[in-house]
């Protein structure tokens, strides 16, 4: 009886119920920075987040360019050469006040911040990872190198949940898989993926294994990878666990998978559990392939996640109807409308956010509480 009530009022109570009043809100503008939604004329003008570094620290970050065009210079282990930075802000989780101030070069390509443990993080900047220490000391670097011999060359950098691991995908793609409309298979891809996971302490090699496909999804967990079937560059609907060695096997649901329209996306939540989501719906079951907490709304997409402990944060992006297209029809396009934050272990929501901009960015403690970064403000919205 308690889960169909609590099934009930997932689908049929008002927002309001789960809203709470911010514990503190920022201007953006008062951080140096500029708004989340500016529009996007460049990759780099797209970098930007909000992370946890601890319960009682919140980092918010974001790439500009300099106002004046830096002179000639040789470029720095960023691949930049002064006309970019990553300007990083640290607050305090209670009330929102400034901890620290970083402003670090970095190029006109990917940039990103990531939680280590005990208030560490990861910076990759540019051509180069960077770590830092709770206080803000640099501790190790290593360089991104390209071999320049494939058509497509890139970098992932990810941390499994719990910080300890950093996880590097260098892929080489020689040749792009090639999958018809009705899934007819005309080439399977060829390329090279050197995976390896490094120490989050020191940046140092722990294991290194070789993939002959690229993923087409992949989330870092804690001693393994949740990932596709590498067997393929494409995805075939199936999800798997990945050991260190590259070694892979498929994860058999004990339940009917809601299907999604646009497929599935995952991630992580701790050593035993993840979570698969996309249209209408999105799934936790743990790694032998139990359902543990399901909602769905056929209203929303469940864009993106961010997990903390028992806490799950799930992005709710609803569809619209954009400008009337070339043949009188309008275009469908979403937009982000809610976050709302979840208790797995209790199988309830706990709060929600609804989104007033056009994007949102987000990130979870381990205590449930929510920083959200909407347009040209911050805020804090607690647990409880």
């Amino acid at each position: 009886m308690r889960a169909w009530v609590s099934a009930l009022l997932l689908v049929c109570c008002p927002a309001w119920i789960w809203a709470k009043t911010p514990r503190w809100h920022t201007s953006l503008e008062q951080l140096g920075l500029q708004s989340f939604d500016r529009e996007v004329a460049a990759l780099w003008m797209s970098q930007q987040g909000v992370v946890y570094l601890t319960p009682d620290k919140v980092l918010i970050y974001q790439v500009n360019r300099t106002q004046a065009q830096a002179k000639l210079a040789p470029r720095g282990d960023t691949g930049g050469a002064g006309n970019f930075f990553l300007n990083i802000r640290v607050l305090s989780a209670q009330d929102g006040r400034l901890i620290q101030s970083l402003d670090l070069p970095t190029n006109g390509m990917l940039s990103r911040v990531m939680a280590t443990r005990s208030g560490g993080f990861l910076v990759r900047a540019g051509t180069a990872v960077h770590l830092y220490s709770p206080d803000f000391v640099q501790l190790a670097s290593r360089e991104l190198e390209l071999e320049k011999q494939a058509s497509i060359e890139g970098w992932q950098v990810r941390i499994s949940p719990s910080g300890a691991e950093v996880f590097l995908l260098h892929e080489q793609v020689f040749k792009t898989a090639e999958v018809l409309a009705d899934s007819t298979v005309l080439h399977d891809g060829e390329a090279k993926v050197d995976v390896e996971v490094l120490s989050s302490e020191t940046l140092q090699p722990v294991k290194k294994f070789t993939l002959a496909h690229t993923l087409a999804f992949w989330a870092p967990a804690e001693d393994f990878l949740v990932s596709s079937n590498p067997a393929h560059s494409y995805s075939d609907a199936q999800v798997g666990i990945m050991d260190f060695n590259g070694s892979w096997s498929a994860i058999h649901a004990d339940f009917q998978m809601e299907k999604s329209s646009c497929g599935y996306s995952v991630n992580a939540i701790d050593q035993q559990r993840l979570v698969l989501y996309g249209c209408e719906n999105f799934i936790v079951l743990s790694r032998d392939g139990k359902k543990v907490f399901t909602v769905n709304d056929p209203r929303f997409i469940f864009g993106s996640t961010a997990a903390s402990g028992s806490y799950l944060a799930v992005s709710l992006d609803h569809y619209r109807f954009g400008q009337e297209g070339p043949r009188g029809n309008s275009a469908m396009t979403t937009r982000a409308d809610r976050v709302a934050v979840y208790d797995v272990d209790r199988h309830s929501r706990v709060t929600q956010v609804s989104i007033h901009g056009e994007s949102v960015y987000y990130a979870i403690s381990p205590r449930g509480d929510l920083a959200v970064v909407d347009g040209v403000g911050m805020e804090l919205v607690p647990a409880r």
